[in-house]
């Protein structure tokens, strides 16, 4: 079957939004003659701006080069142009896809060809046959979420599997976990279609007769070095289920009277030629699967243990140390996931079983607790058969990279020796002599995980890199563990690819007859050095072009937000090791601007690399006044995602607050419009105060097209409404009403119990929706709490949110003050909505740097969580009504970011008596008065588009459960469904209706 898809230059693929973001040409650079040939020629995009060549030079990791210019072809066409005017002139080309490589395979000097944004279509799916066509750019997540419905997936699963692209993992014939079991990419491409060095295309692969010159003479080669290299291919390469390196002569062989060169070009690197489509076979999807995750108290002790598991036959053996569990305790994402720990082990290894019956699968992990519990070296071993407490342990497993590297500091554990590949047999012995290599470099803090059950085990040194020392160390290291390796009979290169880091050390282990072929095969692919010159052949020198380096410096401009916890502003831009997880776009929330518009300039990523370039020394951008940061940062939501969603935790809401504060101060103050914002707060209590007249001239089209010409606020989406009386106003009478009926009560209520709790009330509550604030009353009562409403300012986020941190300062300050001596004695402080409640918790005592500020964070919460706290206390402290409404619930960024939607839903089950479900949303898009700005207003709706709105049209006969006021108005305008707070549905709900 075919399945057609719209052209990606954006998930949304909307024109309208394509020219809202597009780059502006740049000026006053002179252009030679191939850039202006080159994009006369291309559909796609061309760049050669310094933001987006910046952006390009890294990837995951150690290394740094500036390309070019950057092209994302829009389809083949732009390819064969790219090659063509790139041959003409002798400029290099270098494949990219989602740019997560650790090898340094993907930077390279000339043009970055960046198959991700707009090749990335699903051509032919057919499940009868098993087999996928796919364009390079295709996610393997979100293939294997087209291939669900058919009952199969491409079994190749690597880490990155959520931004991963199939062409870079083809180019570096990735593994993943389950190798064992399904072997690596290079065992499941079926045909490659190339464009080669000359322009002209060819396909390789079964039942596939091309007729291209070229393709022939590359044929005929590799025909004859295979017979004449016999001997030494089988006595170079190594015999391990994972060797990767240099260019695969050992997957060579006669078929059907070819040759099968594509077995070659998987894993290839880019080098050969450009791989612009893949015909893949599919594998069916497991049937029952179960996880037993094995406690070692010793990491030596997992290592050994391997060989007695692999005798089980599992479907995977992942390593995990201790290292990378300590780290998962200050991401709050993976804290909440690393509950299957018991006691404190120095590694676990998880084991994987698949089954197609479920009494198979029992009797299988019996066996093996079995087997573990006489040899008495594991010290717990759960078995866990629920599919999503399977996904919590994959979480915390695939996340290592990326926890590894979350420690603030200058000294950080990176890749280069993380791939080598050992027999199993031979891998506890093998690990006790790389730990002490390790030892006698001082190099013994290094983080341990990855595939144990095919010896493959990714390690991690930290080292400081910024320093010549240990630059001499990594190459040191580098060298001393690939005569290890080799020693062992293992391979050098296990999945990572050779890139930069161990190119330089292929000759090492094929020796000078295998590498004189090497460099055969890259001569008659590759006459020109086209392609991606420097790896695996004519190595460059792998303690070159670094990201950092020994005369790497930094600025470190003071700052109002507090940054000590990782040394600086720059340190936590730093942070960013790469690896693209704001990428992904099936699932969380990171980052709603690039779920939008699939461009590399709207991620996490680059805002951090455009926030390190331009406090370096390296000259690329700036300093914090380079207008290529206002670029970067404008579609940045501060949703607040990647402080927890990104493993290293950079959190890119506080570095864009930072920024923009020491922009405003250094360009005479903030424009106009966020002036407004800043008095959004005076203007309601006006708009409050003579509504409805305040509403009717605010939503007439007169005021809207005024707002829109002096403000930029988007005519389309209509102000929220202004309420009369204020919700202070109402819990005054509410107060004295109460106080008035318990005169005449021989009995105190709950309520009058010394039991009380602080209601933070925030602007939109107090001045828009103030029913939501009588339904948190009413619950709040309900479970026998007094209420306290005390006179707080503003939380400060529309301040936050624009960079106005003096006047967000004073406001905190305020707060503190009112705030302090109640949080002091323990009272709880709760809000109903997320993003003011955050700037209690996040940015109230980075502001005001004291106890008392810390001690109200501690104390602040949102509603659902405190009144999710109470039911599991005491499960009878409410009642609810049988006749509640089915609900869908969509929950806040900073709510999922901060402290997860579990309590929410949980919350929303028990009134419902469980008929609520949470909406795998991301992000609304409106962020605060994101969504009302005109130049946003189309991001803000691709951005709802993605998951969230098809969700809530597609409902049924479900309401729509929401906790923030953005998304209430957001979803409302663009779907024109009414949704309702949960605490709305909660008071609703309750079976007894108080005085109230």
């Amino acid at each position: 079957m075919h399945l057609p898809q719209a052209d990606s230059s954006a998930t949304t693929h909307d024109p309208a939004l394509q020219d809202a973001v597009a780059a502006p040409e740049p000026a006053g650079r002179e252009r030679g003659p191939w850039r202006a040939e080159l994009a006369g020629r291309l559909a796609g995009v061309y760049r050669e701006d310094v933001l987006t060549r910046t952006l390009y030079a890294t990837d995951a990791s150690i290394y740094e080069i500036l390309p070019d210019a950057v092209v994302q072809p829009k389809h083949i066409a732009d390819v064969v142009a790219t090659v063509e005017v790139c041959r003409r002139y002798g400029v290099p080309i270098t494949a990219r896809g989602g740019g997560t490589g650790l090898h340094g395979g993907a930077v390279n000097r000339g043009v970055q060809l960046d198959f991700a944004r707009f090749m990335n279509r699903i051509l032919e799916i057919d499940p009868q046959r098993r087999i996928a066509r796919v364009e390079p750019g295709v996610v393997l997540d979100e293939l294997n979420a087209e291939l669900k419905r058919y009952g199969l997936h491409f079994a190749a699963d690597v880490a990155t599997s959520s931004r991963a692209t199939l062409g870079g993992m083809i180019a570096n014939n990735s593994c993943g976990a389950r190798s064992i079991l399904y072997g690596r990419t290079v065992d499941h491409v079926l045909a490659l279609d190339m464009v080669l060095s000359d322009g002209s295309r060819h396909t390789w692969g079964r039942d596939v007769n091309g007729v291209n010159a070229l393709a022939r003479r590359c044929d005929a080669m590799l025909e004859e070095l295979l017979t004449t290299h016999a001997d030494e291919i089988a006595k170079r390469f190594p015999r391990v289920l994972r060797s990767n390196g240099g260019y695969a002569l050992d997957r060579l062989r006669r078929e059907g009277g070819r040759i099968t060169t594509e077995r070659l070009l998987s894993g290839s690197e880019g080098t050969l030629g450009l791989i612009v489509g893949a015909t893949l076979n599919l594998e069916p999807l497991p049937r029952c699967k179960a996880l037993v995750v094995l406690h070692y108290a010793e990491l030596a002790a997992a290592f050994h243990a391997v060989p007695h598991i692999l005798a089980h036959k599992p479907a995977a053996i992942e390593l995990v140390d201790k290292y990378i569990l300590d780290a998962a305790l200050d991401n709050p994402a993976m804290l909440r996931k690393r509950w299957f720990l018991e006691g404190d082990p120095a590694a676990t290894l998880t084991v994987e079983f698949y089954e197609d019956d479920p009494a198979r699968l029992a009797r299988r992990i019996a066996r093996l607790q079995e087997d573990v519990a006489q040899r008495g070296v594991a010290y717990a071993w759960p078995v866990l058969t629920d599919p999503a407490q399977q996904e919590d342990v994959w979480a915390v497993r695939k996340a290592g990279t990326g926890l590894l590297m979350s420690r603030p500091g200058d000294a950080q554990p990176y890749d280069f020796i993380d791939d080598t590949s050992v027999d199993p047999a031979v891998l506890g012995p093998y690990m006790v002599r790389l730990r002490q290599l390790l030892v006698e470099e001082g190099a013994e803090q290094a983080g341990y995980y990855g595939h144990a059950s095919v010896g493959v085990i990714h390690v991690r040194p930290a080292l400081n890199l910024k320093t010549a020392p240990d630059v001499e160390r990594l190459r040191r290291i580098s060298e001393r563990v690939a005569r290890l390796v080799v020693e062992y009979g293992g391979a050098i290169t296990g999945e990572h690819g050779d890139g930069i880091v161990r190119s330089e050390w292929l000759a090492k282990q094929y020796g000078p007859k295998i590498s004189a072929a090497f460099q055969r095969i890259k001569q008659t692919f590759d006459p020109e050095n086209l392609f991606n010159p420097g790896k695996i052949v004519a190595p460059l020198p792998m303690d070159g072009t670094l990201r950092y380096g020994a005369g790497y410096r930094t600025e470190q401009p003071p700052t109002l937000l507090d940054f000590s916890a990782h040394g600086g502003i720059a340190d936590l831009a730093e942070m960013c090791s790469g690896l693209g997880v704001c990428r992904q776009r099936l699932v969380g929330t990171m980052c709603p601007s690039y779920m939008a518009t699939g461009d590399e300039r709207h991620t996490t990523r680059a805002r951090a690399n455009a926030l390190r370039a331009a406090l370096s020394n390296k000259g690329l951008l700036n300093g914090l006044d380079d207008p290529a940061l206002d670029e970067v940062m404008d579609l940045c939501l501060s949703c607040k995602a990647c402080k927890t969603e990104c493993p290293t935790g950079t959190d890119m809401t506080k570095l864009k607050a930072e920024w923009l504060h020491h922009r405003h101060e250094r360009s005479g103050g903030p424009p106009v419009r966020s002036r407004l914002i800043a008095a959004s707060v005076d203007l309601a209590r006006w708009g409050s105060h003579f509504a409805p007249l305040s509403n009717w001239v605010l939503q007439s089209r007169v005021t809207r097209v005024i707002m829109e010409h002096l403000f930029g606020l988007d005519r389309r989406v209509p102000p929220p409404r202004f309420a009369h009386p204020t919700f202070r106003e109402w819990f005054e009478r509410h107060t004295w009403e109460r106080l008035g009926s318990k005169r005449h009560q021989a009995e105190p209520t709950p309520a009058a119990t010394d039991r009380k709790v602080i209601y933070f009330v925030d602007t939109w509550t107090n001045f828009y929706q103030p029913g939501v604030g009588r339904a948190a009353v009413r619950v709040l009562e309900a479970l026998g709490y007094e209420v306290l409403v005390l006179p707080t300012q503003c939380c400060g986020r529309p301040l936050l949110s624009k960079g106005l941190l003096s006047a967000a300062k004073d406001l905190a300050g305020a707060n503190t003050a009112v705030l302090g001596p109640l949080a002091e004695r323990g009272l709880h402080i709760v809000g109903t909505e997320p993003s003011c409640i955050s700037a209690l918790t996040d940015e109230l005592p980075e502001l005001v740097r004291t106890a008392t500020a810390r001690r109200i964070a501690a104390q602040a919460q949102d509603i659902e969580t405190f009144v999710a706290a109470e039911l599991r206390a005491r499960p009878d402290a409410l009642h609810f009504r049988p006749d509640a409404p089915n609900l869908l619930y969509h929950g806040h960024c900073h709510q999922k970011a901060l402290t997860g939607t579990v309590d929410a839903v949980a919350l929303l089950q028990a009134c419902t008596g469980g008929r609520a479900r949470e909406i795998n949303s991301g992000c609304c898009g409106m962020a605060g008065s994101f969504g009302h700005e005109l130049e946003h207003y189309e991001v803000a709706r691709a951005v709802g588009e993605q998951r969230l709105f098809p969700a809530v049209r597609g409902r049924g006969d479900a309401e729509i459960a929401i906790s923030g006021f953005s998304c209430r108005h957001q979803i409302e305008h663009h779907t024109e469904v009414r949704p309702r707070h949960v605490i709305e549905y909660v008071a609703d709900a309750l079976a007894v209706k108080d005085a109230t």
